[in-house]
């Protein structure tokens, strides 16, 4: 598949109209760091949390990965790859602390949690079944948190509505296989469309596109810590 060459620079979240976190005077929290194993003891898990945890930033980008090839219906297990890069261009549905997990040693502080971003197709896909995840992590807010920029999900709450580009890298989360529409089609309180996200991200751009008005996209969970 043809890819796209990224020169690498620093990953920064930039922002354009007002949207979005961005560098300032005020330094933001350092996270606290464990291992890239996290405090995993099964091997498959291990395994899962490398790929969450990875700290470089891909090279380059499978320009196949979009936002509506993530959304297609259908068993996906095998359809991508953790090998990639991913460029993707959506709306931001919702932005949440991550739950406890092994991937960040258990930490229960939502500094040293990753924070989860559902992105949504646009205003009139709102389901649950149509949202896809993308996740920054606490390596990566630090890697942000060193050159100014504040990644923590409470600076991340201002992308809500926001028509942003994702950058990083490509993981089926299988934790969530039975919770994904495509894995675990018609299932009761399936609450993503696919097991595949964006995690760990490593660049954000808010696009210029106008934002949407978000105000009456709140279904209960709004901020609040809901996701593993």
């Amino acid at each position: 598949m043809r890819r796209i060459q990224y020169l690498l620079l620093p990953s920064l979240l930039l922002t354009c109209n007002g949207g979005g976190s961005s560098s300032s005077s005020v330094a933001p929290p350092q996270p606290t760091l464990c291992g890239l194993l996290g405090d995993a003891v099964a091997s498959d898990v291990k395994a899962l949390n490398l790929l969450k945890n990875r700290e470089a930033a891909p090279g380059a980008v499978n320009v196949a990965i979009t936002f509506p090839a993530l959304l297609q219906p259908g068993s996906d297990t095998n359809r991508f790859s953790t090998a990639d890069g991913a460029e993707i261009e959506a709306v931001v549905y919702d932005v949440l602390v991550g739950g406890v997990e092994t991937a960040n040693c258990h930490a229960t502080d939502a500094l040293n949690r990753d924070t989860h971003i559902e992105l949504v197709l646009d205003g009139g896909h709102l389901a649950p079944s149509q949202r896809i995840i993308v996740e920054v992590t606490p390596r990566w807010r630090a890697t942000l948190a060193a050159s100014g920029t504040d990644w923590s999900t409470t600076a991340l709450a201002s992308l809500k509505g926001k028509r942003v580009r994702i950058r990083g890298w490509l993981l089926y989360d299988f934790e969530h296989a039975d919770q994904s529409e495509n894995t675990a089609p018609g299932k009761a309180g399936n609450w993503r469309a696919s097991a595949w996200e964006v995690h760990p991200i490593t660049a954000i751009t808010v696009l210029a596109n106008p934002a949407l008005d978000a105000s009456n996209w709140n279904d209960g969970h709004a901020g609040e810590i809901e996701r593993d």
